[in-house]
């Protein structure tokens, strides 16, 4: 009787469309087995039941999606029954995580449970207590190196900088590298030839810029010795440990900016109602413990940032905070 009410009411909702009960492919019982993850899917199979009970949405809306009659695309974290989007770590429900670590719960009360136990380990034990700090772990930033490209440095217009620039291949052995003309034997026969040594006056200035630089004259007294030639310094910027050309590449920077804009944005979000700015303790817990009333203020406001623009229903998170209350109190207890 329930099922042939919910059609009518589906019937109505949308005249046009024929209903699909492809979440009940098999026999009632089937609706009362347990929840299996589909990886092809990418979601728990009972995602669209779970949904209609514990989404803040319209009666329409529920009875829509757990028909599934409503196509609109849906963020993954509610096809996991997990609408705080929390990551693998054991939790009570678990029945796997997706590629990015995102825990698939069997019920989304599951998933409740697990974000508010997660907010009182992040306010009692890791002393994350302002929303900004809160957002950070929770939702960390991803920083990307961003491309640099290494410096080149342009050759001077010059020979030495033309001869860089051309590829060095090796002499062969046997060739004068500078010329024929050059070389000794052609200077011995060219100064020596029948008409006898040539005079100073024929002598080229590159044969005379070729004599061998002698030592200086030994200093016997104090000023009077010839003064030594200095050399000329060696540049540094011609000594180089790479390429001819090439500088140094720097290290990639890392871009966080927009990472941080996001961070800040869930934080405002997170703080919205519950205190004036992101870097105000929120109060979660009182000295023993305790949830207080801003909990269950900060889990609705995280909830909408995850899943948005769908919100979670206040009755699941107030049954998950009573859960942990009740936690609290039998630990207490037992101490």
């Amino acid at each position: 009787m329930v099922l042939e009410s919910l059609l009518v009411l589906l019937t109505l909702a949308a005249p046009g469309e024929a209903p699909v009960l492809s979440v009940w492919p098999g026999p009632p019982g089937a609706i009362i087995s347990r929840p299996a993850y589909s990886r092809e899917e990418r979601a728990v199979d009972n995602w669209r039941i779970e949904s209609a009970l514990s989404l803040d949405v319209p009666p329409i809306g529920a009875l829509r999606q757990a028909l599934a009659a409503d196509s609109n695309p849906l963020p993954r974290c509610v096809k996991l029954n997990n609408y705080w989007c929390v990551k693998h770590a054991g939790w009570n429900g678990e029945i796997t995580a997706d590629s990015d670590g995102h825990v698939a719960f069997s019920s989304a009360q599951h998933g409740a449970a697990a974000a508010a136990l997660l907010l009182k380990r992040y306010y009692l034990e890791f002393k994350r207590r302002t929303a900004r700090e809160i957002a950070a772990r929770w939702a960390p930033a991803e920083c990307w190196a961003a491309p640099v490209r290494a410096a080149v440095k342009t050759p001077a217009s010059s020979r030495e900088g033309l001869y860089r620039m051309l590829p060095q291949r090796p002499l062969p052995m046997g060739l004068a590298p500078h010329g024929l003309a050059n070389t000794l034997r052609a200077r011995w026969l060219a100064a020596h030839s029948r008409g006898g040594p040539l005079p100073m006056s024929r002598v080229s200035g590159s044969a005379r810029a070729a004599a061998l630089e002698l030592a200086p004259a030994p200093e016997i007294a104090q000023g009077m010795g010839e003064p030594a030639h200095k050399k000329p310094a060696i540049q540094n910027d011609a000594v180089s440990a790479g390429p001819p050309g090439l500088a140094a590449a720097p290290a990639p920077a890392l871009d966080c900016s927009a990472e941080l804009v996001r961070i800040g944005n869930y934080a405002s979000h997170i703080a919205e109602g519950v205190v004036s700015g992101p870097d105000q303790d929120l109060a979660l817990f009182d000295p023993a413990g305790q949830p207080t009333e801003n909990l269950s203020k900060v889990m609705a406001n995280m909830a909408a940032v995850e899943i948005g623009p769908l919100r979670a229903q206040p009755a699941l998170i107030a049954r998950a905070v009573d859960q942990l209350r009740r936690s609290a109190a039998g630990q207490s207890e037992t101490k």
